[in-house]
């Protein structure tokens, strides 16, 4: 597909899902550029929470499937782009454990076991048991789920490493480039136009902007996330997840806390006392945190697509333009199957994903 120097993919968006799609291409010999009005994860890529954990088990879709299949993928990716790289990503397949704090959840969480070993094929574990290091005991009356399936992750190494392991790939890199517009092959820059055989929109919440110009719909929005990273070790123990808040053990020996789901806010990358009150109630599930310092505050825009699902896939109405974002919470989860996707379809194969994945989903 190239011709001369000039690249056969653009890649707008420096963050995981722009990454991801510029490693799967360069691993297919593609030449690759990727853009970024910033620099490497600068957006919501460059968080410190790092939660990589599945839907629940029953009820299977399309969705969970396609979740599952990135989920259970993951380590030998990021292993092979450590490798590549020679930085740390901090991946590690922990699992995660959610107490139950009711009968009904009890019941319900017991009735999700044998579906766990249907549509998981027994390769994980989803168990209840009676207790778990460093989670109180009033926060989980009626014992807790375990689960092995789950994985953490540092976002902004983690971004990083999959950086570095696409530059020894080949892909070039063009930071601090503001893309101002976007058509049929076309890239256009305060620096000026670019061409080429496919251009791949991942600039997270920003990128909606330009998606909307062509669509004349709006395609989604940010929700603003607020986290904090703690200076205690939690050892490997597995990650916590309670009243929609996780406690992640980072492999630094640091614990992450996250994170809010604002739909409104003022400042979209400061943190308030939502933040305090997630700390507060971090502790009281997580005794062991109580009195640590708090060695970072973090808030950033995460991108969520106007039907919630991601949004994958060519762009009707614009030749060779393709779409990766609006991932909102699972984006690290899935990741590296994105850009497998998205590279498969600019070299005209047709890889499976769920129709609620789809642009023409999210705009019907």
């Amino acid at each position: 597909m190239a011709i001369g120097n000039k690249p056969d993919v653009i890649v707008v968006g420096a963050g995981i899902f722009g990454l991801a799609c510029a490693y799967a291409c360069a691993k297919r010999r593609l030449k690759v550029l990727v853009i970024d009005a910033e620099d490497l994860g600068t957006g919501a890529s460059g968080g410190i929470v790092g939660a990589m954990a599945p839907h629940t088990p029953d009820q299977w879709n399309p969705k969970k499937q396609f979740q599952f299949e990135a989920l259970d993928s993951a380590e030998n990716f990021w292993r092979e782009v450590d490798s590549q790289s020679g930085h740390s990503s901090g991946y590690g397949r922990v699992g995660r454990v959610i107490p139950i704090v009711s009968e009904k959840d009890l019941i319900l969480a017991e009735a999700r076991i044998e579906a766990s070993r249907e549509n998981w094929l027994e390769a994980y574990r989803w168990k209840i048991i009676d207790d778990a290091p460093h989670v109180s005991k009033s926060a989980a009356p009626f014992g807790l789920i375990e689960e092995t399936l789950s994985a953490r992750i540092y976002p902004r190494r983690a971004v990083r490493s999959l950086a570095a392991a696409c530059a020894k790939l080949g892909v070039v890199f063009q930071m601090h480039t503001r893309v101002t517009a976007i058509d049929d092959h076309m890239v256009t820059t305060t620096s000026g136009e670019q061409k080429a055989a496919a251009v791949i929109l991942a600039a997270g919440y920003h990128g909606f902007h330009l998606m909307d110009f062509h669509l004349g719909a709006g395609s989604g929005t940010g929700v603003k996330g607020q986290a904090a990273r703690l200076d205690v070790d939690l050892g490997g123990h597995p990650q916590i997840y309670a009243d929609n808040i996780y406690v992640i053990p980072h492999a630094d020996g640091t614990t992450a806390i996250g994170s809010t789901s604002e739909n409104s806010w003022g400042q979209p990358f400061e943190t308030d006392e939502q933040l305090d009150r997630i700390i507060d109630q971090a502790c009281n599930i997580c005794p062991s945190l109580a009195g640590a310092e708090v060695i970072e505050r973090w808030a950033g825009l995460r991108p969520k697509a106007r039907r919630r699902d991601p949004m994958i896939g060519s762009m009707p109405g614009l030749s060779g333009m393709y779409v990766a974002t609006g991932a909102f919470k699972i984006g690290f989860g899935i990741a590296h199957k994105v850009g497998d996707v998205v590279a498969a379809e600019i070299l005209g194969e047709h890889p499976v994903i769920p129709d609620s994945f789809t642009v023409s989903h999210h705009l019907a």
